[in-house]
């Protein structure tokens, strides 16, 4: 009874404006009606940069304010390392991920993750993707010939599915035939309901295992995969492989708090606000001395989980807003297929890696879908001490749960006049020095941003640069206006993206 009828004043009382709480529920009943984003976006203009909101009892702070983002990610991180979990991970290998490591244990693991995604690596794998892409295009090619419509959102999904199985675990899934694997009907299975359950913390593990949303049986299959994979490589240890489930094998610490960025990185920098302060904290954050220098089994497996979760769905659902955006804006995508016939390779007619970075009007289409239609749609964290923001004058007591809403800060009109509007030109040029740092944060910032940013960036800028060599994305009857979203918490991935496709002729 007491937690039913607890008063809801921990914001009003230290002056802090946000959205009435209902009893019990706090404000979750508003972000079951609307889509969180959509709200936070309301609340944002309500409220101002700064609220407050509740999960339950759970008092969350929000910030919208750049120059505090920059202190809580990047110059004091020391004091906002960890994010908050309103629910723990119920599974003992989900446990271990990067997500939900905090403290010397998450400072451990990402310094020794960190390497297997640097540029050298990301080299590595680009033929493995090219090979992938190969098969999609053969795919889209029967479209294209025959004028039926698309729908690119399942295409792209079977890329990326054949992407990470293929660099992740050097399986070939024969995701576009009959014979498709058992591992990519199962990681299927797992995958399509993790948002939902596990990862959607809001709800506690007793109602989920009530209504069946338990993640652990839906994924045992693919932690059974991945340990048979890992004991046959122990049995045959001078038989390499060149996938992460290998790098990941073979990783070892870097005492020396080495960073996994290399000069050609400098093209990526505006996606996670790095500079120079950025990587100097960045490395003194990873100088850590421990006696446990490799990964365990569990925490390999926990990480490839993660890398599964995290690039499949997310790098099909940008490659589907990508193309609907095009098809939208045929002046867009003229200037793009433009670009991109002028940068390919004279001998192979291909694009190759170091090429790939440095295109502006591709990397400004990439940014600019990320910021209207960006994965990650919020940060969370928790304050280790009580701490002023900087003159807002506002003091958050040690342990307060702080979210820095990705996706309002993306549509803020502060930010980004007219920011239902499509424009890449947003990115280019003067225009790309002019966006306010830690306003655009599609992979976060900071020691924490997201580490599959590099492999993210790389399977879709290549996708679509041989895409849009090949084809020309139109709309057609059976295209969405506006796109329909499957119904979840947040705003997830469109529930179809048809769209009609046209053959290029070089």
């Amino acid at each position: 009874m007491l937690y039913l009828t607890r008063p809801y004043d921990y914001w009003s009382k230290r002056g802090i404006q946000g959205p009435k709480p209902v009893p019990f529920f706090g404000n979750l009943l508003q972000l079951l009606t609307t889509p969180q984003p959509l709200q936070e976006i309301n609340w944002c203009n309500k409220y101002g940069k700064i609220y407050g909101h509740y999960i339950g009892k759970t008092p969350i702070l929000n910030i919208l304010e750049p120059e505090v983002i920059r202190n809580i990610l990047v110059k004091d991180f020391h004091l906002f390392a960890d994010r908050y979990h309103i629910r723990s991970a119920s599974d003992t290998v989900v446990s271990k991920t990067l997500f939900h490591m905090n403290g010397d244990q998450w400072k451990r693991l990402r310094a020794i993750v960190s390497p297997t995604f640097s540029s050298g690596k990301m080299r590595k794998m680009f033929p493995r993707i090219r090979e992938c892409l190969a098969d999609l295009l053969e795919q889209l090619d029967g479209y294209a010939v025959s004028g039926r419509p698309v729908d690119v959102k399942d295409m792209y999904e079977n890329y990326t599915m054949d992407v990470i199985a293929t660099c992740a675990f050097a399986t070939k899934t024969n995701v576009y035939k009959g014979d498709i694997s058992p591992f990519v009907i199962n990681a299927r299975k797992a995958f399509s309901s993790i948002n939902i359950a596990d990862f959607a913390t809001l709800i506690p593990a007793f109602i989920k295992r009530w209504l069946g949303m338990a993640i652990t049986k839906k994924i045992q299959f693919f932690i059974d995969s991945t340990k048979h994979i890992l004991q046959i490589r122990r049995d045959s240890p001078n038989s390499k492989h060149n996938d992460f489930i290998q790098i990941l094998m073979d990783a070892v610490i870097d005492n020396e708090g080495g960073s996994s960025r290399e000069d050609q990185d400098a093209n990526e920098a505006h996606y996670v606000n790095e500079g120079e302060e950025e990587l100097a904290i960045e490395r003194k954050t990873l100088k850590i001395k421990v006696t446990e220098n490799k990964l365990t089994e569990n925490e390999i497996l926990a990480q490839a989980f993660m890398f599964f979760l995290a690039g499949y769905e997310t790098s099909a659902t940008t490659l589907s807003f990508l193309s609907y955006e095009l098809a939208m804006a045929p002046d867009i995508q003229q200037r793009l297929y433009d670009e991109i016939v002028a940068n390919l390779d004279e001998n192979t007619g291909e694009m190759d890696y170091d090429k790939l970075a440095t295109l502006p009007y591709l990397d400004a289409v990439v940014s600019e879908t990320l910021r209207m239609h960006s994965p990650a749609q919020r940060m969370p964290r928790v304050c280790s001490v009580e701490y002023a923001l900087g003159d807002t004058g506002v003091v958050i007591p040690a342990g307060q749960n702080i979210d820095i809403p990705i996706y309002a800060l993306h549509h803020c009109p502060e930010f980004y006049p007219e920011p239902f509007k499509f424009d890449p030109d947003r990115f280019l040029g003067e225009n790309k020095r002019k966006v306010k740092p830690y306003t655009y944060l599609p992979f976060g910032a900071g020691p924490r941003n997201c580490i599959g940013m590099r492999f993210s960036l790389l399977e879709i800028k290549l996708g679509l640069a041989h895409i849009m060599k090949r084809y020309r994305f139109t709309t057609c009857p059976s295209t969405d206006r506006p796109i329909q979203y499957k119904r979840m918490l947040r705003i997830g991935a469109p529930q179809r993206m048809i769209l009609g496709i046209e053959k290029r002729y070089l």
